[in-house]
């Protein structure tokens, strides 16, 4: 599915945004995420919290740019993970 349509999904708050965000960016978040933490849980549970900001941010935000919208959010979210460990 492409980035135009997965945005779509989140704007219409249709829940199948977050099956076709992971299965497009999964692996992509992941890597981001266990490369600042080095855990692989602590990388999983980012990575879903990505997913849940990037529901709670669309609408009113429609990113230009999905790949790095999400990977703005993971490294965000993993970077306070690390802090915070």
């Amino acid at each position: 599915m492409d980035d135009a349509k997965i945005v779509q999904l989140y704007w219409d708050r249709d829940e199948r945004a977050i099956p076709a965000t992971s299965d497009k960016y999964g692996n992509y978040c992941a890597s981001i995420a266990r490369n600042i933490l080095g855990s692989d849980e602590d990388a999983e549970e980012c990575v879903n919290d990505t997913y849940l900001s990037a529901w709670n941010s669309m609408p009113p935000h429609r990113p230009r740019v999905l790949s790095v919208f999400l990977g703005k959010l993971t490294r965000n979210l993993s970077l306070n993970r690390y802090k915070y460990n």
